[in-house]
């Protein structure tokens, strides 16, 4: 018997809460003296329940948790960055942004139509074939995107620095 039924594992965990039958108790008893994997399970279970039993213990918070707690939402986070280093960073958005429509509205990508060729595999051999794989790629779109990426940066940034700190401000003066 090198595994232990659903049924046995039951019985086994009954008997060590105290609430198995006592018929029952007493011939698992009988079978705990005859069979060692039995009784090693027995072993692990009374293992698990002593460790259990242990890590069970609940922790009381200290008398002044719920005062810190309270306290503690009325106080207002720190800034993520200032917003001068916010303004920085739009203005930096913003001048590239602007470098690159110039660039694009100049036509200094229209020849970026090309293929990303994949033939070469990093291990050949007669038994591994690759098939020959070609991707077309559009520098224009992917210019473009990293345009409009840098757009709804400068949009996240000019509200976080610019627009949310003024209109807090006007908000607490009352207008």
């Amino acid at each position: 018997m090198n595994k232990l039924s659903p049924e046995k594992g039951e019985e086994i965990l009954k008997y060590l809460e105290g609430t198995l039958e006592l018929s029952k108790k007493e011939k698992l008893e009988i079978e705990l003296q005859e069979n060692q994997f039995l009784k090693n399970e027995m072993e692990v279970q009374k293992s698990i329940q002593r460790f259990l039993k242990r890590k069970a213990v609940t922790e009381t918070p200290s008398k002044t948790f719920t005062q810190k707690v309270m306290a503690g939402l009325t106080v207002r986070p720190a800034a993520t960055f200032s917003p001068r280093k916010g303004l920085l960073l739009l203005i930096g958005v913003i001048i590239a942004s602007g470098l690159a429509l110039v660039l694009l509205s100049n036509g200094v990508f229209d020849q970026t139509q090309t293929t990303l060729l994949v033939d070469a595999a990093p291990i050949k051999n007669k038994w591994m074939t690759l098939p020959s794989l070609s991707i077309p790629f559009n520098g224009k779109i992917l210019v473009n995107s990293i345009i409009f990426l840098n757009l709804g940066l400068a949009l996240i940034l000019l509200d976080r620095t610019v627009l949310r700190p003024l209109f807090q401000k006007r908000a607490a003066a009352g207008y």
